[in-house]
């Protein structure tokens, strides 16, 4: 449906009339994306209007493609030169939409019919071609998966900091902004689902299936930032190794760096570290040093262990 102030956003029995009566039974599939926002979302950016879809997803696959401007090497050479020119996130995927009810089954229609409508660019005036005021651009979300990377990184460097920060919200202004290059639409009319017969001639699907072909737009600068030694007194310019500086200043050394640590899938990885040993568990050196400290009934037990086995209850072994 879309981005209106219904709550919740996915009902099996929205279409129904229950007549005061409670619903038969529970479809887990609802309370999965309205409590746990498992869902796909589509934006159509000139309207801001949106389209939700339970994640029911069968394949998602992405592919990153380079482009390089290529000449005949220099003369002797026998590899020829690749310049880099540009780079194409293309993301591919497929996801089923299901239905418990004719209610449900009618919903997911609509929400199919309104994603069809959301490959058409906006009109000045629909009656004349010509006047195309807005492309069709899409933002589109898959839970965190496919989503606009977070440009802010995590403070907290620790495992369990990183990990906590490693979150998605629904809201569209976090999705990946980019064209819908086609959709395919499978009503399965010949399948085993079949479908749900509202009248003559009318008929619902029971499944549809959609694949769709998306080419991401990154709206940030995207690249690696090349280390070497920079001058904080010289506006932060990076100078390599090999270059020559101003006399005097102090040069600091800084590594290479990606431009946003978390594209694509908001994963920030923490520094090594060496985890805490559990509560249940000592270190070596710890038994140790317990077991040595005085008074330590470990000790003592130890001491005993090693002049009769008997002691703690342990069979000698033949």
């Amino acid at each position: 449906m879309s981005n209106d102030s219904d709550t919740p956003r996915f009902q099996v029995y929205k279409y129904q009339d229950m007549e005061g009566k409670s619903s038969p039974y529970l479809d887990i599939s609802d309370a999965y994306a309205n409590n746990i926002e498992t869902v796909l979302s589509f934006e159509y950016v000139p309207t801001g209007k949106a389209v939700y879809f339970k994640a029911f997803i069968t394949a998602l696959n992405e592919a990153y493609n380079t482009s390089y401007n290529t000449e005949s090497g220099l003369f002797g050479r026998v590899d020829p030169i690749h310049t880099f020119s540009n780079i194409q996130r293309n993301i591919s995927f497929t996801f089923e939409i299901p239905a418990a009810s004719g209610g449900e089954a009618f919903e997911n229609l609509g929400n199919v019919q309104q994603l069809a409508q959301f490959m058409y660019p906006t009109y000045e005036d629909s009656r004349r071609a010509n006047t195309i005021s807005e492309s069709p651009l899409i933002r589109l979300k898959v839970m965190n998966i496919i989503q606009k990377p977070s440009t802010s990184v995590a403070t907290n460097t620790s495992a369990t900091g990183s990990y906590a920060a490693y979150q998605s919200s629904l809201d569209t202004t976090t999705s990946l902004l980019g064209t819908l290059n086609s959709i395919s639409i499978d009503h399965n009319l010949g399948g085993a689902e079949g479908v749900i017969e509202k009248g003559e001639n009318v008929v619902l699907p029971k499944l549809i299936t959609v694949t769709c072909d998306f080419t991401a737009i990154h709206e940030e600068d995207l690249g690696w930032e090349a280390g070497g030694e920079v001058c904080p007194e010289c506006d932060d310019i990076i100078f390599f190794p090999e270059g020559a500086h101003l006399s005097g200043h102090t040069l600091e050394v800084v590594s290479n760096t990606f431009a946003n640590e978390a594209f694509p899938y908001g994963a920030v990885l923490a520094e090594p570290q060496v985890a805490p040993a559990a509560s249940s568990q000592q270190s070596p050196a710890t038994v140790t040093q317990n077991a040595n400290a005085a008074g330590s009934t470990q000790g003592t037990a130890a001491t005993t262990a090693d002049a009769d086995p008997h002691a703690l209850g342990l069979s000698a072994v033949v």
